[in-house]
C-alpha cells in the first residue's frame, strides 16, 4: 500500500475548510439551541425545584392540618365522651328519683290498701263477734233477764228523761218497744213514773219487736233510748269499729 502524502494534505486541508464551514454556518445555531436547551433545562429544574418546594410545603401544611384535625376529632371524642357520661349521670339520677318517687307512692298505696284491708278484717270480725254474741244472748236470754233489763230502766228514768226533750205541749206521746210483752201494771207504773219527771200528759203507744233480744227502747220525739240487749250490741260494735 502506497502512502500519498499530498492525498493526506489535501483530506486534511479539506477537512479544516469543512469544519470551518460549519464552525460559520452550524455552531453559532447550534450554540443557540444549546443555550436556550440548557436554559429551558435550568428552567424545568428550577421550576421542578420550586413545585416540589410547594407540594412540600403543602404537604407540611396538610399535614399540619391533618394533626390539627386529629386533635379536634380527640377534643370532640372526649368532649363527647364527657358529655354523654354526664347525660348518662344525669339519666340515672332521674331515673333514680323517679323510681324513688313510685315506690313511695306504691309504698303509699300499698299502706292505704293495707289500712283499708286490716279495717275491713276488724270491721268483719266485729261483725262475726256480733252475730256470735247475738246468737249466744237469743239462746241464754230469757223474759226474766228481760224484766230485769226493764227493772235497770225504770231505776234509772229520772236520767233518762232528763236527757229526753219533750215539745212545748201538754201531753207527749212516747213509743215503747219491748222484746217482751209489759204487763198492764208495768205500763201504769211507767207512765205515772214519766209524768211525774216530765209534767206533763203522757200517753205510751206499745210495740213488741223480739229481734231487741231483752229489754225495751223508747222514743220521745226525735229522740231514742235503747236499753235492749241488741242496742247494747250494736252500741259496742259502733265504738269498736270507730277505734278499729
Amino acid at each position: 500500500m502506497n502512502f500519498d502524502i499530498w492525498t493526506f494534505l489535501f483530506q486534511i486541508i479539506n477537512f479544516v475548510v469543512l469544519l470551518f464551514i460549519l464552525k460559520r454556518i452550524l455552531y453559532k445555531p447550534i450554540k443557540e439551541i444549546m443555550e436556550k436547551r440548557r436554559g429551558l433545562i435550568e428552567k424545568t429544574i428550577k421550576d421542578a425545584e420550586k413545585t416540589k418546594k410547594e407540594a412540600q410545603e403543602l404537604k407540611e401544611k396538610h399535614q399540619e392540618e391533618m394533626n390539627k384535625i386529629k386533635e379536634l376529632q380527640v377534643r370532640m371524642t372526649e368532649n363527647m365522651k364527657n358529655e354523654v357520661e354526664e347525660e348518662k349521670k344525669r339519666l340515672l339520677m332521674e331515673a333514680e328519683k323517679e323510681a324513688a318517687k313510685i315506690l313511695e307512692r306504691e309504698r303509699a298505696l300499698f299502706e292505704t290498701e293495707k289500712k283499708r284491708f286490716e279495717t275491713e278484717l276488724k270491721g268483719k270480725v266485729i261483725d262475726t263477734v256480733t252475730v256470735f254474741a247475738m246468737n249466744l244472748l237469743k239462746d241464754i236470754s230469757d223474759e226474766e233477764l228481760h224484766k230485769g233489763i226493764y227493772r235497770r230502766f225504770l231505776y234509772d228514768l229520772g236520767g233518762i228523761i232528763s236527757n229526753i226533750s219533750a215539745k212545748d205541749s201538754a201531753s207527749v206521746t212516747v213509743d215503747l218497744i219491748s222484746a217482751y210483752p209489759v204487763d198492764e201494771e208495768e205500763l201504769i207504773e211507767l207512765q205515772k213514773a214519766m209524768e211525774s219527771h216530765l209534767s206533763k200528759k203522757v200517753t205510751i203507744d206499745t210495740k213488741i219487736d223480739k229481734t231487741l233480744i231483752a229489754g225495751l227502747k223508747i222514743k220521745v220525739n226525735d229522740t231514742v233510748y235503747d236499753s235492749s240487749l241488741l242496742g247494747q250490741i250494736n252500741s259496742l260494735t259502733s265504738r269498736l269499729k270507730e277505734t278499729a
